[in-house]
């Protein structure tokens, strides 16, 4: 499997058309339509179904579609991690980052990364657990904010400073908007909504809470703070979350209630072990262990 046949095979992808990606490719339909084919042939597939005058991807070439993307992005990102400036870092560094407050530490770093060296470029890409894993796992991403706790050990890391608590987030005319915080009593049977994003399953939560797993009343899942937040302003239940990912302020239909006892997640800045870095995820790395130290030393 070529490079340049991933090009063409991404260029169907987009077209659903070989006339039209011959086109776009400078090239000829008939050595457009010979190179899909040779693909196919080669991965034991087929990757495009007709339907009408439009070419649609198979399952499988979905799949591939996904794959090849990936690979294209990998191999770009590696030819200007390569080139390298006489008087200037440049770069482009790609984080997987969970959502919290917990990233302003990041979000510092970057900005003093950038004011030295403009020509560095930060892309971020939200997942799941498991999503972003498997991208530091391929050299996708080159580090991850994640919520602790993580236990990979084919993974470095180090605590970013502070925590953020977590609650619930509910109606402000609910009758537990009433109370400053909630134990693991107040949700007995109150319909919730769990966050994919936080490395919180049912039995997690349940034990965390130390609740009985059957007063756990899960209503749904989401990955996005804000749909949760809009399915708990329409009464639908209860959204388990880090504070601040929503608004809650006096003007929000909605309040967040911490946890008691107390429940912190810290984040942890991970990246994949041996992993040869880029001059500028190198220094990227070496600027947040400078300020994590550095936080710590003040305290």
């Amino acid at each position: 499997m070529e490079f340049r046949t991933l090009q063409y095979f991404l260029a169907v992808a987009r077209e659903e058309n070989m006339t039209a990606a011959a086109r776009i490719l400078h090239i000829s339909q008939p050595a457009l339509s010979y190179q899909i084919k040779e693909l196919e042939e080669e991965l034991q597939t087929q990757l495009f179904i007709r339907s009408g005058r439009r070419l649609v991807l198979s399952e499988d070439g979905l799949f591939l579609k996904s794959r090849a993307e990936e690979i294209l992005s990998l191999c770009e990102k590696t030819k200007e991690d390569l080139v390298s400036g006489t008087s200037d870092i440049y770069g482009d560094i790609y984080i997987g980052a969970a959502e919290s407050r917990g990233m302003e530490t990041v979000a510092k770093v970057v900005t003093s990364v950038r004011r030295e060296h403009p020509n560095i470029r930060f892309h971020f890409h939200s997942g799941n657990l498991d999503d972003v894993y498997e991208r530091l796992s391929r050299g996708v991403l080159d580090f991850a904010v994640l919520l602790e706790p993580v236990s990979y050990s084919n993974f470095e890391s180090i605590v970013l400073p502070g925590a953020d608590r977590m609650g619930i987030v509910i109606r402000r005319d609910h009758p537990l908007a009433e109370k400053k915080e909630v134990c693991a009593e107040d949700l007995y049977d109150l319909p919730l909504f769990l966050s994919s994003r936080t490395n919180m399953p049912e039995k997690v939560f349940a034990d965390m809470m130390h609740m009985p797993r059957e007063r756990l009343k899960v209503a749904g899942t989401g990955n996005l703070p804000m749909n949760l937040g809009i399915m708990a302003e329409q009464g639908a239940g209860g959204f388990v979350s880090l504070e601040g990912l929503v608004s809650t302020g006096p003007d929000s239909p909605l309040v967040f209630l911490p946890f008691s006892p107390a429940i912190e997640r810290r984040l942890l800045f991970v990246w994949k072990q041996s992993r040869p870095f880029s001059k500028a995820a190198a220094l990227f790395l070496e600027r947040v262990s400078e300020v994590i130290v550095q936080t710590r030393t003040d305290r």
